[in-house]
């Protein structure tokens, strides 16, 4: 065990009392495979995934981005839940504006294409809305406390993409500043102290020209005291992230 493990595990310790209360914490990492495999690594018994794949339709393809999709809905019910559009964003040549859009690297989405690894592979796209809703409503997630995710393209062109999660009784927050790597991927954790049956994922997106799109979505049980060693790292990372923006100022 090394020295900075020994540290971490001794704050964990102090903190615990703090991370209980603190209920929940939202992380995002743009390392996306080192993000992935840090969250899968604290997963706990069976999981629930949702790769999109099943959810293509009548493929239409003009050869442009604004003319291509695999499927488009207003909302979608998937294993991990139901995402609905809330708020659409652009109009003019963005069909279907208040629709989201089911997508593959044939259709393609502005960058988003980096989600794809493979003939079919399919990934939910905002098609550029400015709010979208993931409420976790499928009953074999109930007892579930964590859900992890890959997401593309966000932040890209000029607008701030805030994630809020809120189970009713605890929240969280954060926010991918403009102006991250056009098609660059990260991966998005939430750890909570509590189920998250009935939880709500909100992407609020802070103009309605940026779109973004998620895929691989593995929801599991992280237990104690997994989850209260997540969630004093979730705490401190914040921390370095808030004297990292002093530091800048």
């Amino acid at each position: 065990m090394n020295a900075i493990t020994r540290k971490i595990l001794s704050l964990c310790l102090v903190l615990a009392p703090a991370c209980a209360s603190a209920g929940v914490v939202v992380n995002y990492n743009p390392d996306a495979t080192a993000g992935e495999a840090a969250f899968l690594a604290f997963l706990n018994g069976p999981t629930v995934v949702e790769n999109f794949d099943s959810l293509g339709g009548a493929t239409v393809d003009d050869n442009t981005f604004q003319g291509s999709w695999e499927s488009h809905a207003a909302s979608y019910s998937t294993n991990a839940g139901t995402f609905t559009l809330v708020t659409a964003g652009q109009g003019g040549s963005n069909k279907h504006n208040n629709h989201l859009m089911i997508e593959s690297a044939e259709t393609g989405e502005y960058g988003r294409e980096v989600l794809s690894d493979y003939q079919g592979d399919l990934w939910l796209d905002s098609n550029d809305a400015r709010k979208v809703s993931w409420t976790f409503d499928n009953p074999q997630t109930f007892g579930m406390n964590a859900f992890g995710f890959f997401l593309a393209d966000a932040a890209d062109i000029s607008a701030k993409l805030t994630l809020i999660f809120d189970d009713g009784n605890y929240s969280d927050t954060y926010t991918i500043n403009p102006y991250t790597q056009s098609g660059s991927m990260g991966y998005v954790s939430v750890i909570s102290s509590m189920a998250i049956a009935g939880a709500t994922l909100t992407f609020d997106n802070s103009t309605g020209n940026d779109g973004w799109g998620i895929d691989d979505i593995t929801i599991g049980t992280v237990s104690e005291p997994g989850s209260v060693l997540l969630l004093t790292l979730g705490l401190l990372s914040l921390g370095v992230a808030r004297r990292r923006i002093k530091a800048e100022k």
